[in-house]
């Protein structure tokens, strides 16, 4: 079940041009719940995640007609696995391709240059609260005092992970995550 994100919150939180709708489509292929939450509540872009990853195609995104990750890979000349093939591109985390499968709502993530995938998110939902609580955490760890050796960055790190894992503990299920990777980041004092 999906978390409820209110809309007006993600758009106080990251502008309305900084947040990317997915318009239903009549005979649509995507999970209920999925597809509803991209048409009303959408996407966030902010510096770690992007659901434009073309932006010399001024279209609007839409799910049913974006490249399956099997197009996205053969674009690339790689092989994509044939359990995703069919599965569609959410969009861009650092430096990961982030797919959904339309037919449960999951969200992976296929680190630059791989061919093999991680369970990011339970759901949307869950990936638009982790970036919620990351941009909240960015704005509060710059107020942080920097003197201390990064003991207050790796603070405020522990606590934007335990905000993240009490909605999903997906994010930080495996070492090879790209949450994992950039809170690792985080708390070395590679932010801000």
């Amino acid at each position: 079940m999906l978390t409820h994100i209110p809309a007006s919150t993600v758009i106080e939180t990251f502008g309305l041009t900084a947040v990317t709708y997915f318009p239903r489509t009549a005979g649509g292929h995507l999970h209920e719940p999925t597809a509803r939450f991209l048409s009303c509540v959408g996407l966030p872009e902010n510096s770690f995640y992007s659901p434009r990853l073309d932006l010399e195609n001024q279209a609007s995104p839409r799910l049913s007609n974006s490249p399956t990750l099997k197009a996205h890979f053969e674009a690339d000349g790689a092989e994509c696995p044939p359990e995703a093939e069919g599965w569609e591109v959410l969009g861009g985390f650092i430096y990961a391709t982030v797919a959904l499968d339309p037919r449960d709502g999951k969200i992976y993530a296929f680190p630059e240059g791989e061919e093999f995938y991680v369970p990011m998110h339970a759901d949307v939902s869950s990936l638009v609260h982790s970036l919620l609580v990351l941009e909240q955490g960015k704005a509060d760890y710059k107020n942080l005092p920097h003197d201390d050796e990064g003991a207050a960055g790796a603070e405020a790190a522990e606590r934007m992970k335990q905000r993240i894992t009490e909605v999903d503990p997906t994010p930080f299920a495996s070492a090879d995550s790209e949450w994992e990777k950039l809170f690792e980041e985080i708390s070395f004092g590679m932010w801000g």
